[in-house]
């Protein structure tokens, strides 16, 4: 029985109608877009937009960041309920991010990352699970992995590269796993075969797919989709990404294009055209055209 494979939380992608998409090739949980504790705790109303929908919220964990314990620990209570579980973004390496002390700049700092979960798990009564990378600058991950489990994280997952390293070189996942928490592994997944490999080197629980599954949802499944399903399931992310952000939909939908037609035959000229598309009709219609002259 292979662990239990994820959705990782990613920015501008991991919205509803993606990981409805997902739960259904058979992700077995998912994550909210990061959201910034700040954001929470001064009622944005802008966050609604990022909650679990009701039909997801057994599954699916809210992702807070910030730099702070207590304003993380006040933006957690206020999300206890409205997701399966809340996790702590200890990972993200963008500068914006790090800047702010969030993110993977906690990772040079874990007696703060330690006050976070602490803070966190005071005030919660759901689970708390932590997001990191090996390090900021250099492979740290038992230092990292001890800090997180004497928090008393319930689980951790790890992406295996460093902050610094961004999404450059390969992931490592022949992670040291002690044990005392589940450990799930991130990075550089993108085959069913890559699933297998990550669990077995690192003894893990699980994984988190992330860019792996951007236009490729049938990697939740291990199944090799024909031209005629790939198109079905354009055409229904479509359908839901217009239901959810409505006429910004086409835009919104450029981030997945290059995922549903890496590898088919005139993909550079097709997706050349439909990054110019901002009409929902028009872009459906071009789907079906293209696919339509690759079935013939």
């Amino acid at each position: 029985m292979i662990g239990k494979i994820g959705l990782a939380p990613m920015a501008g992608i991991t919205n509803w109608s993606f990981r409805k998409i997902c739960f259904e090739f058979g992700a077995e949980f998912a994550y909210t877009e990061m959201i910034s504790a700040e954001s929470i705790i001064r009622k944005l109303k802008v966050n609604e937009y990022y909650f679990p929908h009701g039909e997801e919220k057994n599954k699916v964990a809210v992702q807070i960041f910030g730099s702070d314990p207590y304003v993380m620990a006040e933006a957690a209570k206020f999300v206890e309920n409205k997701g399966a579980w809340i996790d702590i973004n200890a990972g993200c390496p963008v500068r914006k991010v790090v800047r702010k002390g969030a993110g993977s700049a906690l990772l040079k700092d874990l007696k703060k990352l330690k006050k976070v979960i602490e803070e966190v798990k005071k005030v919660v009564n759901c689970k708390v699970s932590v997001k990191v990378r090996i390090g900021f600058e250099k492979d740290e991950f038992e230092k990292i992995y001890d800090t997180v489990v004497e928090a008393g994280a319930d689980m951790i997952a790890v992406h295996g590269r460093t902050a610094k390293q961004m999404y450059s070189g390969k992931a490592i996942w022949n992670i040291k796993n002690k044990g005392y928490i589940p450990l799930y592994i991130s990075g550089d997944i993108y085959t069913w075969d890559d699933i297998e490999n990550a669990i077995s080197a690192s003894n893990a629980e699980g994984v988190l797919v992330a860019r792996g599954s951007i236009g490729n949802p049938w990697i939740f499944s291990g199944k090799v989709p024909t031209i005629k399903e790939k198109l079905e399931i354009i055409l229904r992310h479509i359908e839901l990404l217009y239901s959810e952000v409505g006429e910004k939909a086409p835009v919104e939908f450029r981030k997945f294009v290059s995922g549903y037609t890496k590898g088919l035959k005139g993909a550079r000229d097709f997706r050349a055209r439909v990054m110019r598309i901002n009409n929902i009709k028009q872009l459906v219609k071009e789907f079906k055209d293209y696919f339509l002259s690759l079935e013939n």
